[in-house]
């Protein structure tokens, strides 16, 4: 009869074991700005020892270090926060699986899970009963709230550029009303460049819930078109470029000099396109601003470059006085202004 009991008590034991080995695994859940505790098997060590702790996801270290016990004996808190600087090129892989493409992966469209341990001094993971963080990466008003300012954004730009002065041409001088008159790629392009970083820094804020770091890139950037409009601004002055009424036709204005349609506006319109485009995917995908490798900058400085160069060699306007209606009509079909020189 002992040896009954005594197998019996085992076997319950062994089924207490097997069941416990095979638990889910405890739930945590937190965003950016929220304190996490994650269990851990041993004892929670003195505040001086587990400040170097730090917080693993996935198995790759966040660089996040802990907080202290939180009044768990059997517990270390983390304060979620990351977004004050650039990660570290040892965090990236930590944090692009925290926020990289948050509408990949498992979880909900806006909530990631993720497996959460920490690691101690030496890096090395504390053993611990196996944790898994529910990662909501934004909530959703955050998204709606950055959607709706990215929208107003476009809009505002489009319609100051349609009822303002703002991206028509100047030439060296002119009293032309703005309606009449063309416009301008250079001041186009800042234009551009201006909403998609203002659009891709306010939708990383308001989606992470934090300040975001600001790139080299979007600097250099901001930088090329603005020499770049200021240069085709000189150009103008110094040949006294002079736009007289026309009718205005967008793309038309955008890829036309006076000759007609002129391939070096067309290619930099197009790089100029299709890399603002590569821009606002990687912010809308992983929500972080691009950093373009030196070639792709090397494309938009050559491409500006021999814009300026092609400018400065343009035919210069008619100097025999008043145009006559047909000529007027010829230059309008090429590219939207009858006399004067190429505009920016």
């Amino acid at each position: 009869m002992k040896l009954f009991c005594r197998a019996a008590l085992t076997l319950l034991a062994s089924l207490l074991l097997c069941t416990a080995s095979h638990a889910e695994p405890e739930v945590i859940q937190g965003s950016l700005g929220d304190v996490i505790r994650v269990p851990i098997t041993a004892d929670c060590p003195a505040q001086s020892v587990v400040r170097q702790y730090t917080l693993i996801v996935d198995g790759n270290n966040t660089g996040i270090p802990a907080q202290g016990c939180g009044g768990d004996p059997h517990a270390v808190s983390f304060l979620l926060d990351g977004t004050s600087g650039a990660v570290p090129p040892e965090n990236a892989a930590a944090w692009h699986r925290m926020t990289g493409f948050p509408w990949q992966g498992n979880g909900s469209a806006l909530a990631r899970e993720l497996s959460a341990s920490v690691a101690g001094a030496d890096g090395k993971s504390v053993a611990g009963p196996g944790t898994t963080l529910l990662f909501t990466w934004s909530r959703a008003w955050r998204i709606a709230v950055a959607v709706v300012i990215a929208i107003a954004t476009v809009a505002l730009f489009v319609c100051l550029g349609a009822k303002t002065a703002m991206l028509r041409d100047v030439g060296a001088e002119t009293t032309v009303p703005f309606q009449d008159r063309t416009f301008s790629l250079a001041r186009t392009q800042m234009a551009w460049w201006t909403a998609i970083i203002v659009v891709s820094y306010v939708f990383e804020w308001l989606a992470l819930g934090g300040v975001p770091p600001l790139s080299a890139q979007p600097l250099v950037l901001m930088g090329l078109y603005s020499v770049l409009g200021v240069t085709a601004r000189g150009v103008d002055l110094s040949r006294r470029t002079q736009f007289p009424p026309t009718t205005p036709h967008f793309f038309k204005d955008l890829t036309s000099d006076e000759s007609g349609v002129a391939v070096h506006r067309v290619q930099m319109l197009i790089f100029t396109i299709v890399v603002g485009l590569m821009f606002l995917n990687q912010v809308f995908t992983t929500c972080t601003m691009p950093r373009f490798d030196i070639d792709t900058l090397l494309l938009l400085g050559i491409s500006g470059a021999t814009y300026i160069g092609f400018k400065t060699t343009e035919a210069q306007p008619k100097t025999d006085g008043a145009a006559t209606s047909e000529d007027m009509a010829g230059e309008a079909f090429k590219s939207g202004y009858s006399t004067g020189d190429a505009h920016p």
